[in-house]
């Protein structure tokens, strides 16, 4: 009898041990699906000048692609007290515009999800980053 308790309590040991293996690895695959969505982002606005209609289809094109999680009936919340710019995609992702005495940079905040059976609807972790400062075009060529 002593023996049976020794290799269940080996076997829980071992079922715990991959248990958290398997949560820190689909942890760390969906922070970094969250990091390459936020800097694709950064990096459309930034090739664009801005924030506008060509930015946004190439937004929602790349979102498609990578495969980003479609979450509707979600509104984005106020950043430092700036309000988000008008989305109306499919995707979770929010736009804040900011003018500086040099220019516009833009504010982008995505979301990680975790696709656990009963607590994928809890976990909800934003990503914030910033562009560059995209300087007005008079104040370039002049």
């Amino acid at each position: 009898m002593k023996e049976a308790m020794g290799t269940t309590m080996v076997f829980n040991l071992i079922i715990i041990f991959v248990s958290v293996f398997i949560v820190l690895l689909v942890g760390s695959l969906a922070y970094s699906k969250g990091f390459k969505v936020r800097n694709k982002i950064i990096d459309i606005i930034e090739r664009n000048d801005g924030y506008n209609a060509t930015a946004k289809s190439q937004i929602d094109e790349n979102l498609s692609n990578i495969g980003y999680y479609l979450m509707l009936n979600k509104t984005c919340d106020s950043h430092n007290g700036t309000q988000p710019l008008p989305n109306n995609s499919s995707y979770r992702y929010c736009i804040y515009e900011y003018n500086t005495s040099k220019g516009k940079y833009y504010g982008v905040k995505v979301f990680i999800h975790f696709d656990f059976p009963i607590i994928s609807g809890f976990i909800e972790i934003p990503l914030y980053g910033e562009t560059r400062i995209l300087f007005e075009k008079s104040e370039v060529e002049g």
